[in-house]
C-alpha cells in the first residue's frame, strides 16, 4: 500500500541524531502493535519523551497516547496532548519524537502526516514503522525516518546511517 502523497517530500541529511535504548525501541514496537485491533488493521501512535542536547535528540521513555484509531488513521484529541505535555513537563522532558505506523511497507510521510503532527517543530523527529507496527523500527529495517527542518518535514536519506542511534541496555568492557 503506498502514502497518499501530491506534494513532493524532500530528503535530506539529518541534524543531529536520534538516540533511544533499546528497551524504548523494544516498548515502542509492542505498543505499535497492540493498537492494531481485532481486525490487525489499525495504526498506532507512541511519543519518545526525553531531552534535546544540543542538535541530538535523547528520547529516555516512551509515551503512550489513548488515541481515536482505526485502518489508515490515528489521531489524540486535545486534552490528550495536555495530558502528555503536562507528564512530560513533571519529568523535566520534552516531546523529542513521533512514532506511529502505515497500513503497508511505504513509510514516508503522507500529506496528512505532514499537517497533522501536533507542535513541530526544528530538528523534531518523525518515524513510520510499516505493517501496522510489524516492520522494522531502524530506517535500515524500512522505517521511515523524518525531521522537520526548515519549517517542513523531510525524509531522512539512508546516507546518514547516523542518524537513529540505539544505546544498548549493558555495555561491557574487554579485560
Amino acid at each position: 500500500m503506498t502514502v497518499h502523497r501530491l506534494t513532493p517530500l524532500p530528503t535530506a541529511a539529518t541534524r543531529g541524531r536520534l538516540i533511544v535504548p533499546a528497551s524504548v525501541l523494544s516498548a515502542t514496537k509492542l505498543s505499535l502493535q497492540q493498537f492494531r485491533g481485532l481486525d490487525g488493521r489499525h495504526e498506532g501512535l507512541v511519543y519518545w519523551m526525553g531531552r534535546r542536547c544540543e542538535h541530538d535528540a535523547l528520547a529516555m521513555t516512551a509515551f503512550v497516547p489513548t488515541a481515536d484509531h482505526g485502518p489508515q488513521h490515528v489521531f489524540i484529541a486535545e486534552a490528550e496532548v495536555g495530558k502528555m505535555s503536562r507528564r512530560a513537563r513533571s519529568l523535566g522532558l520534552a516531546i523529542v519524537a513521533q512514532v506511529h505506523s502505515h497500513p503497508g511497507n511505504d513509510t514516508r510521510h503522507s500529506d496528512g502526516d505532514d499537517k497533522l503532527i501536533l507542535m513541530p517543530f526544528e530538528g523534531l523527529f518523525s518515524l513510520v514503522v510499516g505493517s501496522y507496527g510489524d516492520g522494522g523500527l531502524l530506517p535500515s529495517e524500512g522505517a521511515g525516518l523524518h525531521q522537520y527542518q526548515d519549517r517542513r518535514w523531510v525524509l531522512i536519506t539512508t546516507t546518514s546511517p547516523d542518524a537513529l542511534v540505539i544505546a544498548p541496555p549493558v555495555i561491557h568492557t574487554t579485560p
